[in-house]
């Protein structure tokens, strides 16, 4: 349960930053970025090689909690082909866990845009943190 929780945090967490940080223009094949960020927060693929490609028109955000990315609402099949081919089947109906693949890395729709979340290892102490930003944006935005 904590996994599911941590993941639902984190991507509110990024999402909702999303409206206070700016997004960067990706460049190149995002399923490439998604995996190097995945590796290096922790995740363990189980390949690299012959991995479908995602698409070229993407854009991020990164944030001390992990990094979204944003892709057009046709490019969620090819995210979600993409993960599943280098991490192999999701752990839960979140996504991919932390106790699972080492990364947590969770794909939705949002509005009319993919978003492929991934997120490292969170201690008590970071999810917290966490959390409080998401209070702060909410309050924030309620005004």
């Amino acid at each position: 349960m904590r996994i599911l929780v941590s993941l639902a945090v984190g991507g509110l967490a990024l999402l909702c930053g999303c409206s206070s940080e700016h997004f960067t223009q990706g460049h190149g094949d995002a399923g490439q970025f998604i995996l190097q960020h995945a590796v290096a927060y922790g995740g363990h693929p189980i390949t690299t090689n012959s991995l479908p490609t995602v698409g070229s028109d993407w854009q991020y955000v990164q944030d001390e909690f992990g990094v979204a990315v944003q892709l057009p609402a046709s490019r969620y099949q090819a995210a979600r082909s993409f993960v599943q081919s280098a991490f192999g089947p999701p752990s839960n109906s979140a996504g991919w866990s932390v106790r699972d693949f080492g990364v947590a890395i969770m794909i939705q729709m949002i509005g009319s845009n993919a978003v492929v979340s991934v997120y490292p290892p969170m201690s008590d102490e970071q999810m917290a943190r966490m959390a409080q930003k998401i209070d702060d944006i909410v309050q924030k935005n309620a005004r």
